[in-house]
């Protein structure tokens, strides 16, 4: 199975798959908090790392069975900004 896991932190997704078991062919992971990515990489070495996800291109990695993708908890996070659920308003406009 091919496994992509953007937005990934440091792995919660990908560690729960680990724990029941899974098996990843090909495994690949999106993330540009570089603290983040150490961890992610400390736990899962076999793992490709594909940066910023604007930059990822669907036909480059071919056939994904699983996506899976992490809520943006720079705003909820204690290590973040701490403007709460609200806080995404003040960066994206329609």
């Amino acid at each position: 199975m091919r496994y992509l896991d953007l937005f990934s932190g440091i792995g919660g997704f990908a560690l729960g798959f680990n724990r029941a078991g899974w098996v990843f062919d090909k495994h690949y992971y999106s993330e540009v908090d570089k603290y983040a990515e150490q961890i992610y990489k400390r736990h899962f070495p076999e793992a490709i790392g594909l940066g910023d996800i604007r930059n990822i291109r669907g036909a480059d990695l071919g056939k994904v069975d699983l996506v899976t993708f992490g809520f943006p908890c720079q705003d909820l996070s204690l290590a973040g900004k701490r403007m709460g659920l609200g806080g995404g308003k003040k960066r994206f406009v329609l």
